[in-house]
């Protein structure tokens, strides 16, 4: 007996469609996996020296660099907004602190919190932000501006908290009764957050002292990074010079941070030689860096070899010789980005 016409054609559709969906489904790009990266440095990373924007430092080029691979927008993504920097040598800002700001980066660990007046930070061009503040008990109020809107938290009880803030104006301003840290500000929907944590004239005693304050390791496990870089040891050499104390310092200094972020991947910086300073001397204590990344099995970013001083290449310099231009940090980026993607891979 043969099968009605109708139900054979309704089959064919419904086959039909079915092939169609899986090819779409198999064209299809896949989403971009979420590449969280964070940065544990000094002024080499922050930005000290004569660079004109945030946007400019090594590890927000190298995260536009990957946006762009991946077919995103430069700033598309997360970008990390500190409360402050370091200092006045900066040739941009980044946040704003009203009157009676006191500097709590050691009280809270975190490099750039603000205490005692409200952090204001230019949005434009961000659609959101992830707020993060410390309280240091249950209770404590802080709230978020921006335009016409306000949205407030009251602490649960002390330590570190976030809170979201949606369709952001041109400008953000947090305050509160606790300390302000900065603000994850995003832009579209892309794939790549960074979150450079320098800070201009530390050492790995300092980062040591950061974290065993309340907020940095929880900061850095809410971030739950893919890919962390550590690159210090310049302020090392000129405080101690002593490369066991140094070694001993950036295990320390992983371990604790590996603990929090287990699957992280690691890759480790050398400095830059600079030019007052004995290349002999300064490459031998930079080998501990790049000793204990061989240990680790961690790609390197290694300036100390790679990084031509002021005078061979003085447009990599600021005119103190030592810190970076805009161009210094496109060269650190150049070397930054494979290392990382290796790190990724």
């Amino acid at each position: 007996m043969n099968t009605p016409r109708r139900p054979r054609l309704l089959l064919a559709i419904v086959l039909g469609v079915a092939l169609l969906a899986g090819v779409l489904a198999l064209t299809r790009p896949a989403p971009a996996t979420p590449l969280r990266l964070v940065v544990l440095s000094d002024s080499l990373s922050e930005g000290m020296g004569q660079v004109t924007g945030l946007e400019k430092t090594w590890p927000h080029l190298v995260g536009a660099r990957v946006r762009a691979e991946r077919g995103e927008s430069a700033r598309d993504g997360g970008t990390w907004l500190p409360a402050s920097v370091n200092g006045e040598m900066f040739g941009f800002r980044i946040g704003t602190a009203g009157a009676g700001a006191w500097a709590a980066t050691a009280k809270v660990g975190i490099p750039g919190a603000i205490a005692g007046a409200s952090v204001t930070w230019q949005t434009d061009g961000y659609d959101s932000a992830v707020v993060q503040v410390v309280a240091e008990r249950a209770g404590q109020s802080f709230s978020a501006s921006t335009g016409e809107r306000r949205i407030d938290l009251t602490s649960p009880d002390a330590g570190p908290h976030s809170f979201t803030v949606d369709s952001l104006d041109d400008t953000l301003t947090v305050q509160g009764d606790g300390v302000v840290v900065g603000v994850l500000a995003r832009a579209g929907s892309g794939s790549v957050d960074v979150y450079n944590l320098s800070w201009s004239g530390s050492s790995t005693n300092d980062w040591l002292g950061w974290l065993d304050r309340p907020a940095l390791l929880p900061l850095i496990q809410a971030i739950q990074p893919d890919v962390i870089v550590l690159s210090l040891g310049g302020n090392d050499f000129w405080q101690s010079g002593d490369p066991d104390r140094f070694g001993a310092h950036l295990r320390r200094m992983h371990d604790q941070v590996a603990a929090v972020a287990p699957s992280a991947s690691w890759v480790l910086g050398t400095q830059p030689v600079p030019d007052q300073t004995s290349a002999q001397d300064w490459t031998r204590f930079q080998q501990v860096t790049l000793d204990y990344a061989a240990e680790l099995g961690a790609p390197t970013i290694d300036l100390a070899q790679q990084m031509p001083g002021a005078s061979a290449a003085p447009q990599l310099y600021s005119w103190d010789r030592t810190h970076l231009t805009d161009a210094g940090h496109a060269f650190i980026a150049g070397l930054a980005e494979p290392a990382i993607d290796k790190a990724i891979r």
